[in-house]
């Protein structure tokens, strides 16, 4: 009888360090996932980040171009 409530609780064990040995590694695998996401996020910023430089400079030259183009026609 006591040995087979030693089986059991064995079992118990065993089923029990299973599921953490998966939690554990499901764990590791979604840190892995974030670290690789937040990566991916720096640089999409850093692309951003230029865009919006970019596109700052081509407004700057296109307004620079309309006044030039509008002293011209006032000339005219």
């Amino acid at each position: 009888m006591a040995l087979e409530q030693f089986d059991r609780l064995e079992e118990g064990l065993l089923r029990l360090l299973a599921a953490y040995e998966a939690v554990s590694a499901e764990k590791e695998a979604l840190n892995a996932e974030i670290s690789t996401r937040d990566l991916e996020i720096a640089e999409l910023r850093r692309n951003l980040k230029r865009l919006e430089g970019e596109r700052d400079q081509v407004r700057e030259k296109v307004d620079g171009l309309l006044a030039k183009l509008e002293t011209l026609i006032q000339g005219a």
